[in-house]
């Protein structure tokens, strides 16, 4: 058995050489086990919020020109929508203004509803009154 003994400093020597710096070299062991941790970059947020929990609700910011187009006719003619947010804005808007009208007339009709059982209701009591017996003996004699 021939062995062939390299002496340490020439194996520091080629390691060095072959890595010039620590940022070249990566270790394929830590970067498989990171790949494996699912890690969600935070958000900096200042004041009292949590960054760990979503918020509740978060008001949507539209901008002026989002909502309406930059110009008008001065002879008063409609402006038509000129972009996609325009219209999808318009939309919503027809949408939301649907379903206060659809809202609002389901609760006049439970108002109606309600109005109409607590008449029934005076009427049954009244009724019920009527039928009891009167009480004798506690009318004075004038």
């Amino acid at each position: 058995m021939l062995s062939a003994r390299i002496p340490l400093s020439s194996l520091r020597i080629s390691c060095s050489a072959a890595f010039s710096s620590a940022a070249e070299f990566h270790d394929p062991i830590k970067d498989q086990a990171e790949a494996l941790v699912a890690r969600k970059p935070s958000e900096a947020k200042k004041g009292r919020v949590q960054s760990w929990r979503a918020p509740v609700y978060t008001a949507p910011h539209q901008h002026v020109f989002e909502q309406s187009p930059d110009f008008s006719f001065k002879d008063g003619r409609t402006v038509h929508v000129t972009s996609r947010k325009q219209l999808d804005y318009k939309l919503d808007q027809i949408r939301l203004a649907k379903k206060i009208v659809a809202l609002l007339k389901e609760t006049e009709n439970v108002e109606t509803i309600y109005k109409r059982e607590q008449e029934a209701r005076k009427s049954k009591e009244a009724e019920e009154i009527g039928r009891r017996p009167m009480a004798k003996g506690n009318k004075n004699i004038d």
